[in-house]
């Protein structure tokens, strides 16, 4: 029998010829945000010699006449940017994202879960100010995060970063303060009933059953911080992450124009946000709907 929504859907011909219209447009837009990255992709294996003989548009577009890998191995081997390996980015930019992605979104947890469920003055206005924190310009505040920073002599360590990154307001308080508003508090009530507090409440009942929410709250802020620049640009000066690094490989390859490499380094910063986004796709779609729509 055919469902409500395709029978309409094809009673109404002006509707189907927008739908396509949009396809066509995400479409276009998908294909133009493609075309950088497999330019890329294809001039990380040339060699210097052919990089620098090439003088036409259509050369750059060209398969490598021989594919280079030592590029990648070079770039992971050698020093290229003068001061630190990209070995050393890399493993800053994972010790960042992990830890940065556990304290945001567990900080985030536990505010959601008390504004969602408890009942306190000024809960509506602090749920109002969370909003108002998320369209500030996170440039204006700048200055003050840097006195700051100085005053409590965190500057320049891996804890002042971990300290700047478990802000609770922002996206992921909104997602799992609708998550945890669509949970029955009828499952908290016959857990008191056997004796549970609080916490156990909120880490043997109310956590495990917001747990899909809360694994695309740490995707989606996994991906976030792994491309943040600004913050250890700014508050991390003695350690470069792979986003920092990739200005001073750059910088560093000026002189030889040995581009192939940096175009390599810049594969190897992109590829572990596509392979996470592409394997939980699917997770942070429904999980993000069920958590910010049905909540």
């Amino acid at each position: 029998m055919e469902n409500t929504v395709e029978r309409k859907r094809k009673q109404n011909p002006v509707a189907s010829i927008g739908l396509w219209i949009a396809f066509i447009i995400f479409a276009l837009y998908s294909i133009s945000l493609l075309f950088p990255f497999v330019w890329i992709l294809i001039n990380s294996f040339r060699n210097t010699d052919e990089w620098r003989s090439i003088t036409t548009l259509s050369g750059y577009w060209s398969l490598p006449h021989n594919w280079d890998f030592g590029n990648y191995i070079k770039m992971l081997t050698e020093s290229i940017s003068g001061d630190e390996s990209i070995l050393s980015m890399i493993f800053y930019s994972v010790l960042l994202t992990v830890l940065g992605t556990a304290v945001n979104v567990f900080f985030s947890a536990c505010a959601a879960y008390v504004v969602a469920k408890y009942e306190f003055p000024g809960k509506k206005l602090l749920f109002s100010l969370a909003i108002f924190a998320m369209v500030v310009p996170i440039v204006g505040t700048l200055p003050a995060q840097v006195r700051f920073m100085e005053f409590l002599n965190l500057d320049d360590t891996v804890t002042g970063i971990l300290f700047l990154y478990s802000g609770a307001f922002g996206f992921n308080f909104i997602l799992l303060h609708s998550a945890f508003q669509g949970i029955s508090w009828n499952y908290a009530e016959a857990a008191q009933m056997d004796g549970a507090g609080h916490f156990s409440i909120f880490f043997k009942v109310m956590i495990p059953m917001c747990r899909g929410p809360i694994i695309s709250c740490c995707i989606l802020q996994a991906i976030t911080l792994w491309n943040d620049y600004s913050t250890p640009f700014l508050f991390l000066n003695s350690h470069k992450t792979l986003a920092v690094g990739l200005q001073s490989i750059q910088a560093g390859l000026e002189n030889s124009q040995d581009y192939p490499i940096m175009f390599a380094a810049i594969i190897v910063s992109i590829l572990p946000v596509l392979i996470l986004y592409a394997a939980f796709q699917k997770k942070i779609v429904e999980n993000t709907v069920a958590g910010g729509l049905k909540g």
